[in-house]
């Protein structure tokens, strides 16, 4: 029997219950009335006159007060919160790259000498990613660190990047490899290091060419420039000098068509910014091969749907036929409707041994956070983003204020059980969150439209690759939903696996491994699947199940 003939048959049910429940109301009592005499009062015809006081004041609104009370428990059962509408014949996002996240060179001194990461950490590292199976990593160095005398000195630090580059290289994960800028250009001054500029190019030559890390097929030149803190201190015009330059370096160490360079690679807050990208099509044309922004939106921004509206005001400059990417995400609590969860923020900082007070996201600890970077990835996908890379991996790759004091936005921290504490190093919840969208949003997806009508905090996501099919659906209010998932243009799922993420709903296994809520699903969306969301949870369906 399909869900469509359970319902109708529960429902003619209920209504054959309620009837008799009404009945009962008004035949049954401690005064016993012949079937007659009650017809006799319903239809006023006179009668006895007790019998008619009986009936009308006291049984007949009993009875409808019961079917009134029996039809609203009907409703009731059968009401979703939100209803998921996915349209089959409607793609709102083609070709995907694949979702990320950021991994630098690590910052290996934090104040009390050099130390090393161990086999062991390396190969932990490794068994973590691979549960998360990334497509799309952003590492970011500084060139000044493999010059020395004036001469570039490719292997310094190599034994280092080595380890990350030869992850991306074997899992076939594509790279954005790039300067954040220091040096690169003088602002005050209003020019560029060409120099400097030429061993950036010589050393991502060396590592394409001789040392075969084909998988570095973007390069990002000045991290944020059109920040204060930024190299190019807000100045597009000096940015796109050093970019116009560095493209005939590369083309001219042999990288025309195998490398291509990333921009604005601007951070925004609001729609204000899209300019950096206009200006980077009218002004740079083809030397920009992909362009990125980078956001650190506010919870109430994401959550309330604003976000979309935000960075579709960024996709619009983008040219046709040329891709657009998130280069960084993560959340900040900028705004003054988040100003409580600022301040706890910042009370956790201060609180923490080794955090940043002024660059830490401590909620990193908090489930909460992986559905929110949920929602925001959904959101981000139906602005017509191809990728989306999360910042960061590791607390351990950058400090701030002291070297002691780290910026905490990672997964964990891999010197937890050497330096900072053995709990830092455990995965947080986040992880198994954004490993999920990583594993199952694969690159090459098409994504198809998703439309959520009910209440509100609730978003989703629906994608195929190779004809398989996955649907995850995010509720980031704090109240349960009850949500039901449509598409009248899909097949029924055959093999499908359930995913479950959130307080006290995670299956784990071991160090990393998140475990499925069930497998082997049979799930006809034409009819309509129906399911119960705590508050801040995630559900994922998929036929990703390889």
């Amino acid at each position: 029997m399909t869900r469509t003939r359970r319902l109708a048959a529960a429902y003619i049910a209920l209504a054959a219950a309620v009837a008799v429940l009404f009945a009962l109301n008004l035949f049954w009592g401690s005064v016993s009335l012949a079937p007659g005499a009650v017809l006799t009062a319903l239809l006023g015809k006179g009668g006895d006159a007790l019998a008619g006081n009986i009936i009308l004041q006291l049984r007949l609104p009993r009875a409808v007060m019961a079917a009134l009370l029996g039809a609203c428990a009907g409703e009731s059962a059968g009401k979703c919160d939100a209803v998921v509408r996915i349209d089959a014949d409607s793609v709102v996002n083609r070709g995907y790259i694949g979702n990320g996240v950021q991994w630098d060179p690590y910052a290996l001194d934090y104040g009390q000498g050099r130390v090393e990461i161990s086999d062991a950490d390396w190969a932990k590292l490794y068994a973590r990613l691979d549960f998360m199976r990334p497509a799309f990593i952003r590492v970011m160095t500084n060139t000044t660190s493999v010059v020395r005398d004036g001469r570039l000195d490719r292997m310094r630090g190599f034994e280092h990047l080595s380890h990350i580059l030869d992850y991306c290289q074997s899992r076939g994960v594509t790279v954005m490899f790039g300067d954040w800028g220091g040096s690169l250009m003088d602002a005050r001054a209003g020019t560029v290091n060409r120099t400097l500029l030429d061993h950036a190019a010589a050393y991502v030559a060396w590592l394409v060419g001789e040392k075969g890390y084909d998988c570095i097929r973007y390069y990002n030149l000045v991290n944020e420039p059109n920040g204060f803190w930024s190299a190019a201190d807000g100045d597009f015009d000096l940015w796109a000098k050093a970019v116009s330059y560095f493209r005939g370096r590369l083309d001219a160490e042999g990288l025309a068509g195998k490398v291509e360079l990333v921009g604005p690679d601007a951070a925004i807050w609001g729609p204000e910014e899209a300019w950096w990208v206009s200006r980077s099509r009218d002004e740079l044309g083809d030397r920009i091969g992909l362009y990125d922004i980078h956001t650190y939106p506010s919870k109430c921004t994401v959550n309330s749907g604003e976000y979309t509206r935000i960075l579709e005001a960024y996709r619009r400059e983008v040219p046709a036929g040329k891709k657009i990417v998130m280069g960084e995400i993560g959340f900040k609590f900028v705004e003054p409707a988040d100003s409580l969860l600022q301040a706890e923020n910042l009370r956790r900082a201060a609180a923490h041994p080794n955090a940043s007070t002024d660059d830490s996201q401590m909620f990193v600890y908090d489930p909460m956070y992986g559905t929110d970077m949920a929602d925001a990835l959904f959101q981000t996908i139906h602005a017509g983003y191809s990728g989306c890379i999360a910042w960061m991996l590791d607390d351990a790759m950058h400090f701030k204020e002291a070297p002691d004091k780290l910026k905490i936005w990672g997964f964990w921290n891999i010197f937890g059980d050497e330096i900072f504490g053995a709990g830092e190093e455990r995965v947080r919840p986040w992880y198994y969150a954004w490993s999920l969208l990583c594993r199952t949003l694969r690159p090459g997806s098409d994504f198809f439209a998703a439309d959520v009508r009910g209440a509100a905090g609730v978003k989703a996501v629906a994608a195929v690759k190779d004809g398989r099919r996955t649907v995850a659906v995010v509720n980031v209010s704090r109240e349960p939903r009850r949500v039901r998932i449509e598409c009248p243009g899909w097949k029924r799922f055959r093999q499908a696996t359930r995913y479950r993420y959130g307080e006290g709903l995670m299956r784990t296994e071991g160090d990393h491994t998140l475990l499925p809520d069930a497998t082997g699903l049979r799930i006809d969306f034409r009819s309509g699947a129906e399911y119960d969301m705590p508050g801040e949870s995630m559900i994922l369906l998929t036929e990703q199940n390889d």
